[in-house]
Parts: C-alpha cells; structure tokens; sequence
C-alpha cells in the first residue's frame, strides 16, 4: 500500500478538465447548499489539540483561537468572532490529527503561499478527513425538499432506472443556499448518501433534461468515489469521466451550464431571491419580469425553455 501524503513531510466545478485535482482550498467560509451543524464539541483533556499545537509552532505570538466542531457539510473554515477574533472551526477527526495534516491545514488557512502549494495542503486535509471522518446520519425525509417546479424524487427515479438499473439507494434535495459554480453536490452519508442540488434551479426556465443529466453526475459519485493519487484527490476519476461522457445529453449540458453560470445567472438569481420574499408572486408576472435573456438565439445553450 503507498503511503498517504500525511504520511509524508509535505470541495465544485462540475465540468473540470479530465483527471484535474481539487482547484481550492477545502472552503471557507460555507460553501455549502444545506445549513452548516457548527455543534462543538467540548474541549476535553487533549486540548489545545493537534491544530493549536500547529498554529502554536509554526506562527507563534498569533492570536488565532482553533475550535472543533461536528459540521456536515464544512471540514475547516476562518472567520473572525463577535470580538473581532480570528478562530479556525475545524471538524473534530483533525483533534488527533498527524503534525503534517495539522500543519497543511494551518498553513492551508492562515499563511500565503503558491496556488500549486496551497493545493497540495489542501489535498492532503481532504484526503485525510475522507478516510478518518464518520459519515454523519442520513438526511430526515422530513426535510428533504423535493423542488416547487421540479421534482427531484421522480427526477432521481427515472434517472436510477435508466441508468442504474434502479440499484442506487440515495436521498435527494434542493439546498437552501445558492451557488454560482456549484449545480449540485454528493455527500457521504450513512446509511444513505445525500445530493444536494442548487435552489437556484427549481425554476419553471431552468430545462427537465438538463437536471436530469445533472442528477445523473451526482449519481456517478456513488459508483466512482473520489480516490487519492499521490498527494492529489481526484473527484472525477478516469472511469467516471468515460462514463459521463456516454451520455447523450454530455455536451448539450456543458453548454446549458455555462449559460447558466454565465449570462442567465444574475436573473435567475434574482428570481430566486424575488420568489423567497414573494412566494406567492403569479408565476406568468414573474416570468414577464425577469425571463433570462437568450444569448444566442436559437441555441441550445442560450434559452430558458427546454432547447
């Protein structure tokens, strides 16, 4: 067996060029479309714990404060207290952590370094929490939120079995945050894995077939799980580009994506938010406000109905 990179002294674009490691740091603040758990956990005897004694060293006369938390969703993060204070909330499975995970995830947050350098911490923080941490509980069904104008239950059904032979057993949801690089996300669960989808798309504009294809990505996740290559975490596997890329819908939906992210963002965005603070604006009124314009008319990318 090779060594880990922790081992060693040394999150979601969802089209990154093939084989292509991680690009930022493990987020912060709140990358995520559920609401962060930030319960933490009581200092015990070990404390400062092995991030303190990270920070202690390799900064000493730093005012930074190190807190352990059971966050689902964010495994490191910097942000200042009420009091103006620094403080890095970081997962619990890095109390106990080696000195060059705590080192890497120190450095990661709170020195400058190189992009390729601050990748190659960053990989090493993933990868260690992807192998030590416990997957938190599956999602309650209670609030899981199925979509007003899509359905993500039937979307994931029709997509499972298609495409899985109806195999898969995973949860589905609309998240509560918007993302402009994130569409949607896998998440480790037990006993049953979570997709969180952007709100940003459950619109009427936003197309059946692009979430289907979508829903498919995430599903792939389950078959071909990230996997460590040398000091790098690879999200998307060789195996599971080849079989994105067996979809009929692949390049449609490359396209459909940088429409979204690209021109049709700031509108769709603010009909998200319009529709938060008026649920109950007519659907036909909203739609005559703020339709997404077509950047190229005719296309497949460039409108909000189905192309």
């Amino acid at each position: 067996m090779s060594a880990r990179p922790w081992d060693e002294d040394v999150q979601l674009e969802l089209f990154p060029e093939a084989g292509e490691p991680r690009r930022s740091p493990v987020q912060a603040p709140r990358p995520g479309l559920l609401p962060a758990t930030e319960a933490e956990t009581d200092p015990g005897e070990d404390f400062p714990g092995a991030l303190q004694q990270a920070a202690n060293r390799l900064l000493p006369g730093s005012d930074v404060e190190i807190r352990y938390t059971r966050n689902r969703t964010v495994i490191l993060s910097l942000r200042p207290d009420r009091k103006g204070r620094s403080v890095l909330r970081a997962h619990q499975c890095f109390r106990d952590c080696p000195d060059s995970v705590a080192n890497a995830a120190v450095r990661l947050y709170l020195s400058k370094a190189r992009p390729s350098q601050r990748r190659r911490w960053s990989h090493i923080v993933t990868l260690y929490h992807q192998e030590t941490a416990t997957p938190p509980e599956s999602t309650s069904s209670r609030t899981l939120i199925a979509g007003r104008d899509h359905d993500l239950r039937a979307i994931l059904g029709r997509v499972n079995a298609t495409w899985f032979d109806g195999e898969l057993n995973l949860d589905i949801t609309f998240g509560d945050r918007v993302a402009r690089r994130l569409m949607g996300r896998h998440e480790r669960r037990s006993p049953r894995n979570l997709i969180v989808i952007n709100p940003l798309l459950d619109h009427h504009w936003v197309t059946a077939w692009y979430l289907e294809f979508l829903v498919f990505h995430e599903c792939l996740h389950e078959i071909f799980p990230p996997r460590p290559k040398g000091d790098r975490m690879i999200l998307h596997p060789p195996e599971f580009r080849e079989r994105e890329q067996q979809h009929p819908d692949f390049e449609k939906a490359r396209k459909y994506e940088r429409w979204l992210t690209g021109t049709a963002w700031r509108r769709l965005k603010d009909a998200y938010l319009n529709r938060k603070s008026s649920p109950r604006m007519n659907a036909d009124t909203e739609n005559a406000q703020i339709k997404p314009a077509r950047s190229r008319p005719g296309t497949a990318a460039s409108g909000g109905g189905d192309p």
